[in-house]
């Protein structure tokens, strides 16, 4: 037997509410769909709740920039700080609850990261918004919290500013993860609270969501799992991390020297093409390629005496190819061999080279006195191996 609640009968008495199993799945999905404030965003952020706006049902994710959909998500929520929030509903009964969910949403994670625009969210949000009879500029402006009659000068640039947030967050790879289901076993429980624990940029919560019934009366009841594996010693629900800022990052320098190193490394990079993507930590520089599927990593920074992301420190040049797949083509992997293998050769001081930590497949860390000794060295070699995977021709080309 389920657990039972009991409310109040208008003659004083109380009747028992039994808990009640939805019949279907779609069900549970029509009703998170109609009424995302069952996710309770409360729970996961007391005192300032979240809020969610539905882009859409079923939202279409492709395992590369130029294919069509391959999986898709139940449901794409954004909240009000602009982050892209996943949502997967399943039955408590459904056997995939344990574990097969949990590998369809990190994948499903990591390939929306990859090939979601802001733009393509915004005409998703548009299309499902007019299929379901809804003005979609009077949706948002609702759920912004701003007025609903004619814009005024300038508040129509404030809903602009919600979707360039939201490409802000999809360019650092920063989301949110949501598991629903009207049972969760424990064994999900625990998988969330490590995943939520250990993604600083992206945050991971389950929330059960409870059907009880009477005579003439339906109850929901929604429980939030996840979010204390993220609270701070003063008891504050941290949340996915903030973005540092390029001012972050120079402010963190003691001096003039190492902090003019850092800007011409970062200047260098974005004067040869390269995408530049903030991070919780530091910085990544991105270099595009036509031959493999997504950016190449070739260099992060990170403030000074900082840990930064799997171990790397200060000013960080290497490779890492986030993807477990397949390997790079022969072209891209010759490029990238030449670059790092420059390093192992360098009389400078640098750190020993990361080798085989998750993605980074080998990167060497150098201190910004060091950096600032041979930045030109280090600045050439860094648009060297930008430019030359930009030039590579597309494998149909």
């Amino acid at each position: 037997m389920g657990e039972r609640i009991y409310t109040m009968t208008s003659d004083g008495g109380i009747e028992p509410l039994e808990e009640e199993r939805f019949e279907l799945e779609d069900h549970l999905q029509s009703l998170v769909a109609t009424h995302p404030e069952l996710l309770d965003g409360e729970q996961m952020r007391p005192g300032d709740p979240l809020r969610w706006l539905l882009v859409t049902r079923e939202k279409g994710i492709s395992a590369t920039e130029d294919e069509g959909h391959r999986w898709a998500v139940d449901h794409l929520l954004i909240d009000q700080d602009a982050l892209p929030t996943l949502v997967e509903v399943k039955r408590g009964d459904n056997t995939e609850i344990r574990r097969t969910v949990i590998g369809q949403m990190l994948e499903y994670a990591t390939h929306a990261a990859q090939t979601w625009t802001a733009d393509e969210l915004r005409r998703s949000f548009e299309a499902s918004a007019n299929a379901r009879g809804v003005d979609p500029a009077d949706e948002l402006r609702k759920f912004l919290e701003l007025p609903l009659e004619p814009a005024e000068p300038g508040e129509e640039q404030e809903g602009g500013d919600f979707w360039e947030r939201v490409a802000t967050n999809l360019d650092a790879r920063r989301m949110r993860l949501l598991f629903v289901a009207d049972e969760l076993p424990d064994e999900l429980k625990r998988v969330v609270e490590f995943l939520n624990a250990q993604m600083p940029g992206i945050e991971v919560l389950a929330v059960e969501i409870k059907q009880f019934r009477g005579a003439a009366t339906q109850t929901l009841v929604p429980r939030v799992y996840g979010r204390l594996a993220k609270e701070q010693p003063g008891g504050s629900s941290s949340g996915p991390r903030p973005l540092i800022t390029r001012g972050d990052l120079l402010a963190a320098f003691p001096d003039d020297t190492t902090r003019n190193a850092a800007q011409k490394i970062l200047d260098a990079a974005q004067g040869a093409g390269a995408r530049i993507e903030w991070g919780s930590r530091g910085v990544s520089v991105r270099a595009r390629c036509a031959a493999w599927y997504q950016p190449l990593t070739v260099a992060w920074l990170f403030p000074p005496g900082k840990p930064g992301w799997m171990g790397l420190r200060n000013a960080s040049f290497g490779e890492a190819i986030s993807d477990y797949e397949r390997p790079a083509p022969a072209p891209v992997r010759d490029i990238l061999d030449r670059y790092v293998n420059q390093f192992a050769n360098d009389s400078f001081e640098r750190g020993d080279p990361w080798g085989d930590k998750g993605w980074v497949s080998k990167a060497w860390s150098i201190d910004y006195t060091t950096a600032a000794a041979n930045i030109d060295v280090l600045t050439e070699r860094l648009v060297k191996v930008i430019t030359e995977l930009q030039a590579l021709p597309s494998p149909e080309a």
